[in-house]
């Protein structure tokens, strides 16, 4: 049955030799054939008229396996969706393969080297199918050509062809944290390295004024014997009643009317 449906597909290959025998969506050596839509759910998309392309594509077990279920019906939308999962089944160690270096691992104890470098090289190598842009295919009616494009990074205007490179420079050129600004521009922005740094510095920034906040408040208590927690609602009710006010004004306000007197 499967044979027999596997005939309404049109069979795509690679247009160039290099590319003979390689999964379309991550480079790794092609084993099967992806085909979009999956040949299980081949019936009921023609019986609801939805658009599909009906494309088999080279593909490895591990891209198959992770579309076999997934109702995509483009090969590029199929492209993207892998990508994704390939990102979320790696994830911790593409974290590792990116915040560690090896000089950091000199004075660690062997069993954490072991399970540190295990965790990069695997990092590495998602990182690899993760960046691979895929390749020009032909089918019996059309050639489809991929432009090859490295995927870059802009920082503040520099760019990078190298996630790690441009992280690196965020943390050491940058000052950010790494763990949590890694977070943020993987988890949080995809990416995209200038929106991380926005938040970044924004949520820096307030917990900077909060810190100096509470840091006058309870300079401001205990020089003028008061209880903290009646100057911290003072003031609060003080600027959110006149938003001008900064922390000093309010207090300056807050001594005026009731403690000068």
């Amino acid at each position: 049955m499967t044979t027999k449906l596997s005939g309404y597909y049109q069979q795509a290959y690679a247009s160039h030799s290099k590319h003979f025998n390689q999964c379309f969506y991550c480079g790794c050596e092609a084993t099967e054939r992806d085909y979009c839509p999956p040949l299980h759910m081949m019936q009921s998309i023609i019986d609801l008229g939805e658009d599909a392309e009906f494309i088999s594509i080279p593909a490895c077990y591990e891209c198959f396996a992770l579309l076999h279920n997934e109702r995509v019906l483009t090969i590029d939308g199929r492209f993207t969706k892998v990508k994704k999962k390939i990102a979320n089944k790696y994830a911790k160690a593409l974290r590792v393969f990116h915040m560690w270096h090896e000089n950091e691992l000199d004075d660690m104890s062997d069993e954490f080297v072991h399970s540190i470098k295990a965790g990069m090289k695997l990092g590495e190598e998602a990182a690899q199918r993760l960046d691979f842009q895929g390749y020009s295919y032909s089918t019996e009616d059309a050639r489809v050509t991929i432009r090859e494009k490295r995927t870059e990074f802009d920082v503040q205007g520099i760019v990078f062809y190298d996630f790690k490179e441009a992280l690196n420079y965020c943390i050491n050129e940058l000052s950010v944290d790494k763990s949590d600004f890694y977070k943020l521009v993987v988890e949080d922005y995809n990416g995209d390295f200038n929106r991380a740094l926005s938040q970044y510095r924004h949520r820096h920034e307030k917990v900077t004024a909060a810190t100096d906040t509470n840091t006058l408040i309870k300079s401001f208590a205990k020089q003028h014997k008061q209880n903290s927690d009646f100057v911290t609602r003072t003031v609060t009710h003080f600027i959110n009643k006149d938003p001008s006010l900064t922390t000093e004004g309010a207090l300056e306000k807050l001594y005026t009317n009731y403690i000068k007197k």
